[in-house]
């Protein structure tokens, strides 16, 4: 009954954590439009979130991997976060220096949010082997799905402004009820993490990191995941885009959303028992490259926009799969002892590094090539990432984590 309790609470907390997060973050160059910035400003800002994320990543997670509670720092984060909301209207007022500075200290705080929580579960999980990431993680999914959606309508009649007040009201029940919650260090420790504990203290963040580098699946789930959101950046930034040249609009973006976060919720569950039923981790990750693949090479011809929307299935496969693989995968090649910094250095780089060069470079990419040969060569990276993963990885069988200094 306890574990059962404790996962809806997850699930609540993630959900409603996930509501401030798509209100502000999903629609920040709409804000910045709003505010009478240009599309490359835009662009400067959206990049500067990922520069700043890869640099907190590894901190925060160095800084767990020593002792400090996720739940106390996801806490901290969102505090913070909640005090600069309010700044945010004023910066965006005075130029986009202030602009790039308060977007800049945010993204250390609540942007950094998701990954931090995503620790925080998984950390949880290794004492509480009860609970499931794949159902605590689609409350995000679903709530984001909800929150694109009726954001849209709400910025019509209230305005921009109106995001940044649910940014911070969610925000705040959060914390709330984060607060209620247990930090894993609160949890009977498993016997085998204690023997790591006191290894784990003695490394340095250097030693730390060349420890995380010497694991060659780690090290081939770097790169295949960087070439994974590079292209992703077609069916995030460019979406939009895509849909017009395509003939869709604004209204098919928002639908576009709200169906692959619906379906992406349900393959996070799909997924989950699938693993309990003894799929390797692994297998989750070809199929998300194979599906997107799949997804981005239709996109690349079709030009009706009933037919695009049913391919939404390839889309929330890919994603949901990839969610459930990524997190688990990463903390499951290291002692326990090291899972918070594998996540969060994995989420620095594959995201923070593939979403920069496809940010800096997609919108070059389409000008230069046009829309459908974007699509066309990000399927080509996709399969790439595939072939690297597949023959990095050899037989398929996760090399023998690193020995514990």
């Amino acid at each position: 009954m306890m574990e059962q309790t404790r996962g809806a609470r997850f699930f609540w907390m993630e959900g409603i954590f996930f509501v401030a997060f798509c209100s502000l973050f999903a629609y920040v160059t709409s804000i910045m439009l709003e505010y009478g910035y240009t599309e490359v400003q835009c662009g400067l800002v959206s990049m500067l979130q990922y520069i700043v994320m890869m640099a907190a990543g590894p901190l925060y997670g160095q800084l767990i991997d020593r002792g400090l509670s996720p739940k106390k720092l996801f806490l901290i984060l969102t505090a913070l976060g909640m005090l600069l909301t309010p700044l945010l209207p004023l910066a965006l007022e005075h130029g986009f220096v202030f602009t790039m500075i308060a977007f800049g200290v945010i993204s250390f705080l609540d942007f950094c949010g998701p990954n931090v929580l995503d620790t925080w579960i998984s950390m949880t999980i290794r004492r509480d082997p009860a609970l499931d990431y794949g159902r605590i993680r689609s409350a995000g999914s679903i709530f984001y799905a909800g929150t694109a959606l009726v954001s849209g309508y709400l910025m019509v009649p209230l305005g921009v402004k109106s995001l940044f007040i649910l940014h911070f009201i969610f925000l705040g029940l959060s914390m709330i009820l984060g607060a209620r919650m247990e930090a894993p260090e609160d949890l009977p420790e498993p016997p085998c993490t204690s023997a790591f504990s006191e290894a784990s203290d003695k490394v340095s963040a250097r030693e730390g990191l060349a420890l995380l580098f010497s694991s060659r699946p780690y090290v081939i789930f770097l790169i295949s995941g960087t070439l994974y959101y590079f292209s992703t950046r077609a069916i995030n930034t460019f979406m939009p885009v895509v849909l017009a040249h395509i003939g869709g609009d604004v209204s098919s973006y928002g639908l576009s959303v709200f169906l692959y976060c619906v379906g992406e919720c349900i393959m996070m569950r799909v997924a989950s028992r699938m693993i309990q039923r003894g799929c390797r981790l692994e297998s989750l990750f070809t199929i998300a490259l194979i599906t997107l693949s799949v997804r981005l090479a239709l996109l690349g011809f079709l030009h009706n926009m009933t037919l695009v929307m049913l391919t939404q299935v390839f889309l929330s496969v890919a994603f949901g799969s990839f969610i459930r693989f990524s997190v688990e995968y990463a903390a499951g090649l290291f002692p326990p002892q090291y899972s918070g910094r594998a996540i969060l250095v994995s989420i620095a780089v594959t995201q923070g590094v593939g979403s920069i060069l496809g940010n800096l470079l997609g919108g070059y990419l389409i000008k230069g090539i046009g829309v459908p040969g974007y699509l066309y060569l990000c399927t080509g990276i996709l399969v790439l990432a595939l072939v690297i993963f597949l023959l990095g990885n050899g037989s398929g069988q996760k090399a023998a984590s690193p020995e514990t200094p």
